[in-house]
């Protein structure tokens, strides 16, 4: 119990010393705080008499020019700011440049290390360049910026951008902003020997971030390649890099490349390029070792991945006598091209050929060598496999070649030529304006009835057989193209059936009742065990030089024309039907029924009509009846009265003489 008071006494005792020490010391502390502000107060009063202000602007002038490699010229009067750290105020400053560009801030500002000024040296931190703004003039949109001692210099201070403008004037005066919002940021690195970019910006409504790194700048100035780093990003967008880098007399770029789009469609509306598709062009994605030599850029180990289809391939881009030419090859398992629509050659109606003006001019700006190998290529119901085939574009002609591919249960070859059309005085200041077509294509052992649904919406005839067409044609549109066309077109098969009209039963029909074939006569289907056709066509116009069908009970035959221009046809034929031997009931030959009939129309919905004439006479009740008109009137009064035997309304016939 003595012990405690004692404790407690040698406690007390212990604080009163250690306060006592605690307040001493926060009392030195203070003192010495105070006089170091002091001595730096007095020393940043004194700066403008140890340095003289024009030593100040030289070295300001100096590091500007340094930092952004540009000669200098103020055209404000020159501020000295202490505080909140010193710093030295130039105004407005301008940047002149040749080509008639022009480089202007409303305001530079440089900031100096303090701890240098204490000890009796200037160093600039950093330049701070604000609001400056660049115009272009001219055709072309390169500034005439001095970049080279920027990169080559290893100890300028850093340069920050701080709303920046650039813009391009017309020759007539007319300024149109290309980029806004510039905010940028330039730093040495890699002990003075490398350069770090960061910069944002504002082009075509949307934000853009770029990041380089370069490790040596001075090396990639002079063609030493450097190891280098690229992000570019904006909008759902970003492509990336890294490799080795060098500028020198021939650029050098090696190293891997990777890109990825939310939508590729839109990456291409930004940037004013317009999509070659009117669907797809979805999801975008690339990685691929690029190569830059010699003026040529190579993508070899390429993934390419856009739609959900997935291909491998390599790419070489260089210019030929200052034309650009790619080149390629891809090879993919499945490629779908549904999300890309389809050709259309009609207008809205689908009745009617397109007017709409066909612009090659695109295919003037390249050359194009595209190889193409896939496993299976679906566009909608169609479906091809083992598809090789190229695409060459050589000044102005586009050549598309499916080489080999099996689909519809055959062998499909085929050509596509696509050339501008020649210049045109009248239209467009005499430019080349429409297309030269020529399509040379072959179908061997294919399925008819899902070859010509797939192709011309049709499905009128079933089996296997071989289609061939070679036609050529040019004009601004599709109606023009339809007009000229010149070529040649056939069609063969075994077995199979013709869909939507049972010939022999028809005939059948007329066999017993002649009159009847004024009746509907569309269904059913007719067999047969050949069928060949051939059409020459000139100048819009198919002539059938050979249309024939055999079958076991009938026999067809067809000539006449089709205007392709007009979608109509107009054909002449012979339907015969074909007894069981060749004989009739009396064991006496016979060739059956013959029937004469007119197909014409649009072919969309052309109208079969059976031969009256031929109705009639094989009609034993109207028979007399057509002998005793003829007998009073001849033959003039004959045509009225098989008009109202098909049905027509007969016009009054005259009285006899």
């Amino acid at each position: 119990m003595r012990a405690a008071p004692f404790a407690i006494g040698a406690i007390k005792i212990f604080m009163l010393r250690f306060g006592h020490n605690a307040r001493r010391g926060g009392v030195v502390a203070a003192i010495v705080f105070g006089a170091v502000t002091a001595v730096l107060l007095a020393a940043m009063a004194a700066l403008p008499l140890v340095v003289p202000s024009a030593e100040l602007r030289r070295i300001a002038v100096s590091a500007l020019a340094g930092s952004t490699g540009q000669k200098v010229a103020i055209l404000g009067e020159p501020a000295l700011r202490l505080f909140p750290s010193p710093r030295l105020v130039l105004g407005k400053v301008s940047f002149p440049l040749p080509s008639g560009q022009s480089l202007d801030a409303e305001n530079v500002v440089t900031r100096f290390d303090i701890w240098h000024l204490l000890a009796g040296r200037v160093e600039v931190d950093d330049v701070i360049v604000e609001h400056p703004t660049l115009v272009l003039t001219g055709e072309g949109l390169t500034p005439a910026l001095a970049v080279a001692p920027v990169f080559a210099a290893a100890h300028w201070p850093g340069l920050r951008i701080v709303d920046g403008t650039i813009a391009w004037r017309s020759e007539g005066g007319l300024t149109r902003e290309l980029v806004s919002g510039l905010t940028a940021a330039l730093d040495r690195v890699a002990d003075g020997r490398g350069l770090a970019l960061a910069a944002f910006f504002d082009w075509r409504d949307e934000r853009v971030t770029v990041t380089l790194t370069l490790d040596d700048a001075a090396g990639f100035i002079d063609g030493t390649p450097a190891a280098a780093r690229m992000v570019l990003a904006s909008n759902g967008s970003e492509a990336r890099f890294q490799g080795r880098a060098a500028l020198g007399s021939k650029p050098v770029v090696t190293g891997t490349l990777s890109a990825e789009a939310d939508s590729l469609r839109g990456l291409l509306d930004w940037a004013g390029i317009e999509p070659p598709t009117r669907g797809g062009l979805g999801p975008f994605d690339l990685s691929t070792q690029l190569t830059l030599e010699d003026g040529a850029l190579s993508l070899t180990d390429a993934s390419v991945e856009l739609d959900g289809n997935r291909g491998d391939g390599a790419f070489l881009l260089k210019l030929v006598q200052g034309r650009p030419v790619l080149q390629g090859t891809v090879a993919a398992d499945r490629i779908t091209l549904t999300p890309y629509g389809g050709i259309h050659l009609t207008a809205d109606d689908g009745r009617n050929w397109g007017r709409t003006p066909i612009d090659l001019s695109v295919l003037d700006g390249f050359d194009l060598d595209l190889r193409l190998s896939a496993g299976r290529v679906v566009a909608g119901e169609t479906t091809l496999n083992t598809v090789a085939a190229s695409a060459v574009l050589t000044g102005g002609r586009l050549v598309m070649v499916l080489g080999e591919a099996t689909g519809w249960g055959g062998l499909l070859r085929a050509s596509l030529s696509l050339a501008p059309g020649a210049p045109d005085p009248a239209r467009s200041y005499g430019r080349a304006t429409g297309a030269e077509v020529r399509l040379e294509a072959e179908a061997t052992d294919v399925d008819l009835g899902r070859t010509l649904e797939d192709i011309a919406g049709m499905r009128r005839i079933e089996g296997t057989g071989t289609l061939q067409v070679e036609v050529s044609g040019a004009g601004g549109n599709v109606v023009e193209i339809a007009r000229t066309l010149t070529g040649n077109a056939s069609i063969s098969a075994g077995s199979g059936y013709l869909a939507g009209l049972d010939v022999a039963q028809v005939l059948q029909r007329i066999e017993r009742r002649p009159l009847s074939a004024t009746s509907d006569a569309r269904g059913g289907r007719t067999a047969f065990t050949d069928l060949s056709g051939r059409i020459a066509i000139a100048d819009g116009v198919g002539t059938v030089e050979e249309m024939q069908l055999q079958g076991k009970q009938v026999r067809l035959g067809m000539e006449g024309s089709i205007s392709i221009a007009e979608r109509s046809l107009d054909l002449a034929g012979h339907a015969s039907l074909v007894l069981s031997g060749g004989k009739t009931a009396g064991g006496k030959p016979t060739g059956g029924v013959d029937l004469p009939f007119s197909v014409r129309g649009p072919w969309d919905t052309p109208m079969v009509m059976a031969d009256p004439l031929s109705l009639i006479e094989r009609s034993g009740a109207a028979l007399p009846l057509l002998e005793a008109v003829k007998g009073r009137a001849g033959t003039a009064a004959a045509e009225p009265a098989m008009d109202g035997v098909t049905g027509r309304k007969a016009a009054p016939t005259p009285p006899a003489n």
